[in-house]
Formats: structure tokens, C-alpha cells, sequence
């Protein structure tokens, strides 16, 4: 299993930021290989969503995942449901640094059901990680400035 923690210094608030992470319905607008969302059910503090993922020279494929939250320690916490992995969880953590500046804490775990895959993924896996990353803080900027 891959296994990666990442820590970004942000130039927002941290609930701003937690807010765009949790707004998924709208990341084909900007996550780059995400080319459609659905929200099958959504509750006070849990999402259920399939998320379509399209890779150069890959057929598009669904993740089912459960989306846990909670709106007051901002944190966010997807685990795996169905499609071509073994198994995905990811956390995120947001917190206020200062006023307009916060700390990002971003931790994922994955393993793909084929072999081949799983070393292709851990090959590529720091580039998918920074672009998805530089996605976000992108969003932020457009959005928050």
C-alpha cells in the first residue's frame, strides 16, 4: 500500500479552504483528470459520491467513496467503496495558522487489486499528487482573492 502525508502553508482561511475540498460536485470544474461527479446521497455530515476519472490513454473509470466531515474540526475523511483499487482512504485536516493563513495536513493511502497498476500509480504518484494539490490552492486563489 502507497502512503503519503503532505503539509501546505495557505494563504486562506483554513474553513474557506475546508469548504472548497467539501464542495466535490464541483471538482470537474478544476481537478484536471476528473471529468464527472455524482452525489448519491449527502447527509449533515457524510456524502456518499462516485467520482469519473479519466488518465490519458485510460478508459474512464468510477470510485465509489463515503465522504466523512465535520464542519468544526475541519476535517474531512474519504474512504473507498468500489471501482479499480483494493483500497483508497484519505484525510484532510485544516488549520488557522494566523488570520488568512492556515495549514493544510493531506494523508492517502492506496493500493490498486493489479500489481502492474500499483507500481505505475507509486511511479506517477508524487506528479498526480502535486497536480492535484496545486488544483486546490489554484481554486482557492480564483475563488478567495
Amino acid at each position: 500500500m502507497k502512503n503519503s502525508k503532505r503539509e501546505e502553508i495557505v494563504s486562506h482561511s483554513a474553513k474557506k479552504l475546508f469548504n472548497i475540498v467539501l464542495d466535490i460536485q464541483s471538482y470537474p470544474e478544476y481537478i484536471p483528470w476528473c471529468t464527472k461527479m455524482v452525489i448519491n446521497e449527502k447527509k449533515s455530515d457524510e456524502i456518499f459520491a462516485d467520482m469519473y476519472v479519466k488518465y490519458k490513454f485510460i478508459l474512464t473509470q468510477k470510485f465509489g467513496s463515503h465522504v466523512k466531515f465535520n464542519k468544526k474540526e475541519l476535517t474531512i475523511q474519504t474512504s473507498y467503496l468500489e471501482g479499480p483499487l483494493k483500497d483508497l482512504k484519505t484525510n484532510w485536516k485544516f488549520e488557522e495558522v494566523k488570520i488568512n493563513k492556515s495549514k493544510i495536513i493531506f494523508e492517502v493511502n492506496f493500493e490498486f487489486k493489479n500489481f502492474i497498476h500499483q507500481k505505475i500509480a507509486e511511479t506517477f504518484y508524487p506528479l498526480i499528487e502535486n497536480k492535484m494539490i496545486e488544483s486546490f490552492k489554484g481554486r482557492a486563489d480564483s475563488l478567495l482573492d
